[in-house]
């Protein structure tokens, strides 16, 4: 199989458990007799896994190599779930969303570093495309089964098993990611090193940012629409499925011009188009629309800068920098949408798309400063 095919699965694999947590939390609460805080906790813990290994990824890339690590954290994470449908106590359930989020922060940096090296800018468009579908099917599949009479453990097995399929096929490929090297020679710079070089810190607080508007806008388009605009639950839900559908169509579409256009082009041209977005959507202008075209417009913004990273920062520090990129990106899906919330008990959700507007501008900011890299 093709490197770029199985690259695809895995982002597919990779897409799968993310959103199980809170899709099956009506179920995991009460089997569990937990406070509805307790999915923060999940979440935090499998944050937690995620920041640690994209901190650790190059020192983890240079002593096992793209290979054998995405395979070993492909394992972690099917270790994770299978665990999980196995039922295990509380501690033990939160415990393993640690080991998920290590083994998905691994494949996550691991597989964004040799893509930035060995593909296009469309390709990277096209893998994270694949994590919106798996992040599609995963949720897809645990309600099929519980409309089949099976309980939310089955959801997880079979995650789990198709984690564990996957594995297997990078564990007998692993050689082949690692021929002729994924960083065109000498060795990679010191995490302080790569720290002190101005266009890197300015990637990862880039990072930061957009996953912190992307995941924002999603978790609360919903609540927007229902709490501001007296939408119904249903209405608010189709809401935010059209964010992630049409941010997941984006990342394909995208894919096909981001090289003719140019990636940085690209960048320029569409990070206004998200303020534009945002405020149609804070103006009560088109609610699905505005968040539609939003999704749109961002789409293509992480994929593209992390493919660039290599030919921006240079070969040396793409491994240590795009490990800092992933955990901040990890960290913005963290922090932000709870800051919205925090925002909408003391102002309520009117002020949400406001905020959304003014972080658009400092992301289109943050794109306009980036220098060009060369194609």
């Amino acid at each position: 199989m093709p490197l770029l095919a199985l690259a695809f699965l895995a982002f597919i694999g990779l897409g799968l458990p993310d959103p199980l947590p809170g899709s099956l939390w009506p179920e995991l609460q009460p089997h569990f007799g937990v406070a509805n805080a307790g999915l923060g906790l999940v979440l935090a813990a499998n944050a937690a896994g995620y920041i640690t290994a994209g901190l650790l990824a190059a020192r983890l890339i240079r002593g096992l190599g793209i290979g054998l690590l995405l395979s070993v954290s492909l394992a972690a994470t099917a270790t994770a779930a299978l665990g999980q449908g196995l039922a295990p106590p509380w501690w033990g359930f939160v415990a393993l969303s640690v080991l998920a989020g290590m083994g998905g922060g691994a494949v996550d940096a691991a597989l964004n570093l040799f893509a930035a090296h060995r593909f296009r800018p469309r390709h990277l468009n096209w893998l994270h495309g694949c994590w919106g579908i798996g992040a599609t099917l995963g949720p897809l599949a645990a309600a099929l089964l519980l409309a089949g009479g099976f309980g939310w453990q089955a959801g997880y097995l079979v995650v789990g098993a198709v984690l564990a399929a996957l594995s297997l096929a990078f564990g007998l490929t692993r050689r082949r990611w690692d021929a002729g090297g994924h960083q065109g020679g000498g060795a990679d710079l010191s995490a302080l090193a790569v720290l002190r070089h101005p266009v890197a810190r300015l990637q990862i607080v880039l990072f930061f940012v957009y996953t912190g508007i992307e995941a924002g806008a999603g978790q609360w388009a919903a609540t927007i629409l229902t709490a501001a605009r007296g939408a119904t639950p249903a209405e608010g839900a189709a809401a935010a499925t059209t964010f992630f559908a049409a941010l997941t169509a984006g990342r394909i579409g995208l894919g096909f011009v981001v090289d003719r256009v140019g990636a940085d082009l690209l960048l320029r041209l569409l990070t206004p188009v998200t303020v534009l977005a945002a405020l149609l959507l804070a103006t009560a202008w088109a609610d699905f629309a505005a968040l539609g075209l939003m999704a749109l417009a961002l789409a293509p913004i992480y994929p593209t800068v992390m493919a660039r990273t290599p030919s921006r920062l240079g070969t040396q520090a793409a491994a240590q920098a795009v490990g800092f990129q992933v955990s901040a990106a990890m960290l913005g899906v963290a922090v932000v949408p709870a800051l919205l919330g925090l925002a909408a008990d003391l102002a309520g959700a009117r002020i949400l798309p406001w905020l959304l507007a003014l972080g658009c501008v400092g992301l289109s900011a943050l794109v306009w400063r980036l220098p060009a890299a060369k194609e």
